[in-house]
């Protein structure tokens, strides 16, 4: 085989959608004989499909403490709200100021729905604190 075929082979490797044909490619690349070659072999997986012989030990449930410790849906919430606010009041500093270009109105309405989403996340995370501490 010379450098011509080789790299025919090699383009025509990148372009292979089957998994034989690249396999017989890369055989004829490393010059194997196809009547040694046999048929392809895969390697099982080894420990993760497999269930364990005997009975399985008991598993608790391992869980963040959330809601103990404020956790990041209060600080998320907060982000939120500190940036739809600053959102609304720049839109309608220019408003008043006369310096309406149009963004105006998609400031204000970007900025409302920041607030109710961080408004929704810091009543759930209160929610979630609240939990905690009944549970504790």
């Amino acid at each position: 085989m010379d450098e011509r075929e080789r790299l025919k082979l090699v383009n025509r490797l990148k372009t292979v959608k089957t998994s034989e044909e690249r396999d017989q490619i890369l055989w004829y690349l490393a010059g194997q004989d196809k009547s040694i070659r046999g048929k392809a072999h895969r390697a099982e997986p080894t420990g993760t499909g497999k269930p364990l012989p005997g009975k399985p030990a008991e598993k608790t449930p391992v869980s963040l403490p959330v809601g103990k410790i404020g956790g990041m849906g209060s600080i998320t919430s907060l982000l939120f709200l500190f940036y739809g606010l600053v959102t609304i009041v720049t839109a309608v500093i220019k408003i008043v100021q006369g310096q309406m270009e149009g963004d105006e109105i998609k400031q204000l309405i970007m900025g409302g729905m920041f607030l109710l989403v961080g408004v929704f996340l810091f009543v759930k995370a209160r929610r979630a604190q609240r939990k905690a501490a009944e549970e504790a």
